[in-house]
């Protein structure tokens, strides 16, 4: 990500293409303190970021992207800030890191906002399958498996056709073609009756997880929720879904404007704006202990230091 900053007014300000001037504060109570520079290993390469923090250590804003130490470091020295590099060992430490915010967080987004209900990625084959024995999954099978066996059978009949033409020309096999014509167009036709058929199931599966509390979403960006799916808590995120050994749920409130949801036993740190009554919802229809608290500073600086991972 391409980002300039400068000084205006005893503010820091952050430029971002496709993105509203992000104005940090330089005075008052959570003001800026200090520019990190960090990396840690991803998948089959080091990524880098900057975070701009305030006086406890807290993440007032963080970019993705390598960027020049020197500038960076001389940036910070003109204008009376300190500077960091760290290098965190694993990407758990980096989440972790970074998923303390301050009362000053500001989110910047640089790709295009998730759609409002994206597609649900659950690891394992047979993660998604319905439970045996359901009328409606068994028809629903038939009916792919059909239409499966005749784009087969007309995938066979059509490269006959041609064969039979390019090795015997004098054969008359125009009125096979007619026929595989209309079939063609009545497979185009049950294609995409099947697609819409398939897309309303989808949709409609969707609004109901919601309506009976099978899913938690995060407000506001980036994108984070919860899901249940056959008993398994999954955590989706942008970049990946995954499973969650847990059964308990702990809503906090630290400071005005800092909050999130601690999954397990800190286990897992969900920053961010998490509804009251759709978490106690959601809790209450899957099985899960809520646990409701209002946070000190310095319970929220302990509290999000022992967590094993974060979704920042």
């Amino acid at each position: 990500m391409t980002l300039a900053l400068a000084v205006e007014d005893d503010d820091l300000v952050v430029e971002v293409p496709e993105h509203p001037p992000v104005r940090l504060p330089l005075a008052g109570p959570d003001r800026v303190s200090t520019l990190l520079l960090f990396g840690y290993p991803g998948r089959g390469r080091t990524r880098y970021g900057l975070a701009v923090l305030d006086e406890s250590g807290l993440v007032m804003m963080e970019a993705p992207g390598s960027r020049s130490r020197r500038q960076v470091e001389a940036f910070a020295q003109e204008n009376g800030l300190g500077f960091e590099l760290r290098r965190f060992a694993t990407g758990e430490e980096a989440r972790i890191a970074l998923a303390r915010r301050s009362p000053g967080w500001h989110v910047v987004t640089w790709r295009r906002p998730p759609p409002a209900l994206p597609r649900l990625r659950v690891p394992g084959v047979r993660s998604l399958r319905p439970p045996m024995g359901s009328p409606k999954v068994w028809w629903r099978e038939q009916l792919l498996y059909g239409l499966m066996w005749l784009v087969l059978a007309y995938g066979v009949a059509f490269a006959t056709l041609v064969v039979l033409n390019m090795t015997a020309p004098g054969r008359d096999v125009t009125r096979g073609m007619g026929l595989l014509g209309i079939a063609a167009l009545v497979l185009a036709v049950v294609t995409v009756i099947g697609a819409a058929v398939v897309v309303g199931i989808g949709r409609r599966r969707t609004r109901r997880q919601i309506a009976d509390a099978r899913e938690l979403q995060r407000r506001g960006d980036p994108h984070c929720r919860l899901v249940v799916v056959h008993g398994r808590l999954l955590l989706e995120t942008a970049r990946r879904t995954r499973e969650i050994d847990a059964s308990r749920l702990l809503l906090y409130s630290a400071e005005p404007g800092v909050g999130g949801l601690i999954v397990g036993e800190s286990l897992l740190h969900l920053p961010g704006h998490w509804d009251p009554e759709e978490v106690e919802r959601f809790a209450v229809r899957n099985g899960l202990e809520l646990r409701t608290r209002a946070l000190s500073r310095e319970e929220y600086l302990d509290l999000t230091t022992r967590v094993r991972d974060a979704v920042p």
